[in-house]
């Protein structure tokens, strides 16, 4: 059999594209190469074709781990229609979840599977496959990986156990090879990224300023909400029937929020929704549908829809909220016209909205008090070795506090399992004895209680209820609830807060340095394209 190179793969299931561009090729035989490459490039730059390309060369599976549950779900209908095995787990039951990841186990593996960062924090079935199936691993991809950083913005505490995730599947030394994706990133998350992903070979792409976005910053100076509303009218009537994506960026609150503007806009225009990150994945994947397809007309979003959007034909973009950074700021006005046609973005600014970001900015990250919290939560009590925490009911705030005590030491996860045996039932004879066994410890079936009384060690009897589900010996007939076993590995002081609350009031001072420079940009009468070549040095 003829052994396919890059070009072989992008004329059989690429046949549209006629070439690679920009750094695309640089990066894919960097990864050829055994690297774990970190590459940077700009928004429309085609990253999704360098893992397709790059997995496909390694003839084996490539994990995509991705914050952008639609995406995620467009990307694998595309791949598979092109005759590419892939799995995306988003917006799956629990039995066909269960039913994937034991076939994964069985047969031969996906060409390419879909996963976001918060199922790797806590699934620990899929953890225990993709272990059992590690050589047939090629490549990983971190989709976003500006998101594990704090020291921008876009952070987000599930992205901080992709490490663990990668040392508990292949062992610490032992990685396939990685790609970090991303748009833009500072030296200080440059830093943290390549030292925790062991990069080996940083690409960067041109930040080449795009002719066809014409942008525009409206300084409304002393304007309220209401006044921006009506030139949010003003645009929406000069674009008639144009797809217009408007970053509300707040979710809650009395107004200008994503919310708050679809019930404002919803019965006035035609195709009005709303994204967020509080949407269930069935709603998300519908609004984008109906974005791609043309149905919806107008979002209002926060950047969980901004990342990684593939709609070409978007032709506004509203910043209704200034963005963080000058930066962040072209990235998602980059959303528009990557279709190569004119499009237009325009931010409207207040007094108003700046106070705004900056109460948003203060908020994204740990306190003293939600650090001391979910210390108090944690703890092992008297005679306890280990406890449980059920990540899915957790916060965005105690996932970040969570993931701080795991950064210095404090928290140490033992295994991955469910909270109780109930959600399984026997198939086999021997299945089902080892269900009732276990159920003699605990008529509720909850796993701390029959670790207590049957002396078997947590991680063992996890790792063990997982390999029956391999075997067929049992299989899930309700909805798991989730748990990730920890232990405690060092005790928080007095010390150790501070020396952590100091990291957090340091990177906090380093993004509202950037903010700042942003706006006194915007009120020193600089145009949107002076700002933008100023800050990516084009």
């Amino acid at each position: 059999m003829v052994k396919m190179d890059k070009r072989d793969y992008l004329k059989k299931y690429f046949p549209k594209v006629d070439d690679f561009r920009g750094v695309q090729e640089p990066a894919i035989d960097a990864l050829n190469c055994g690297e774990k490459v970190l590459c940077l490039m700009p928004t429309g730059g085609g990253k999704s074709l360098i893992y397709q390309i790059a997995g496909l060369c390694t003839g084996k599976a490539t994990i995509v781990i991705s914050p952008l549950v639609a995406l995620m779900d467009q990307q694998c209908r595309q791949l598979t229609l092109q005759g590419l095995s892939s799995v995306s787990f988003a917006g799956m039951d629990y039995r066909k979840q269960f039913r994937t990841i034991t076939d994964m186990a069985n047969g031969v593996l996906p060409r390419f599977i879909f996963t976001s960062p918060e199922r790797i924090s806590n699934d620990g079935y899929l953890e225990y496959v993709l272990n059992l199936r590690k050589e047939d691993i090629g490549l990983v991809v971190v989709d976003e990986v500006h998101c594990v950083s704090q020291w921008g913005e876009g952070f987000r505490p599930a992205y901080r156990n992709i490490p663990l995730f990668l040392n508990r599947i292949f062992g610490n030394n032992s990685w396939p090879r990685v790609l970090c994706l991303t748009a833009t990133l500072n030296d200080e998350q440059q830093t943290q990224i390549q030292e925790e992903f062991k990069i080996s070979k940083v690409i960067k792409g041109d930040n080449l300023w795009r002719e066809n976005l014409h942008l525009e910053i409206i300084n409304l100076k002393d304007g309220k909400e209401d006044t921006k509303d009506d030139e949010l009218e003003k645009i929406i009537l000069k674009h008639p029937g144009e797809k217009i994506l408007v970053f509300a960026h707040r979710k809650y609150g009395n107004k200008g929020t994503t919310r708050t503007l679809y019930e404002k806009y919803k019965d006035i225009y035609d195709g009005v929704a709303y994204f967020d990150s509080d949407m269930s994945d069935t709603d998300k994947t519908a609004v984008m549908q109906g974005f791609i397809e043309g149905t919806v007309k107008i979002v209002f979003a926060t950047s969980a829809f901004g990342m990684g959007v593939d709609i070409e034909d978007i032709r506004v973009v509203v910043n209704y909220l200034i963005s963080e950074t000058v930066e962040q700021y072209y990235q998602e006005v980059g959303r528009g016209g990557r279709d190569g046609k004119d499009a237009y973005g325009y931010l409207l600014y207040t007094n108003q909205s700046k106070r705004g970001r900056r109460m948003l900015l203060n908020n994204t990250l740990c306190t003293e008090a939600s650090l001391k919290n979910e210390w108090n939560d944690r703890k092992l009590n008297e005679g306890q070795t280990f406890k449980h925490v059920s990540y899915e009911s957790m916060t965005e705030e105690q996932r970040t506090a969570f993931a701080l005590l795991m950064d210095y030491g404090v928290i140490s996860i033992v295994a991955k399992g469910v909270q109780s045996i109930r959600c399984f039932e026997g198939v086999t004879a021997e299945g089902k004895s080892f269900l009732d066994d276990l159920s003699g410890y605990s008529k509720t079936g909850l796993m701390s209680v029959i670790v207590k009384k049957s002396g078997k060690n947590i991680n063992a009897l996890v790792l063990e209820i997982w390999e029956r589900c391999v075997k067929g010996d049992i299989k899930m007939k309700l909805a798991p609830d989730k748990a990730i076993f920890y232990t405690i590995k060092n005790e928080v002081t007095d010390e150790l807060i501070e020396k952590i609350i100091s990291d957090q009031n340091s990177k906090k001072e380093k993004r509202v340095q950037a903010f700042e420079h942003f706006v006194n940009g915007i009120e020193s009468g600089k145009t949107a394209e002076d700002l933008v070549k100023e800050a990516l040095d084009i």
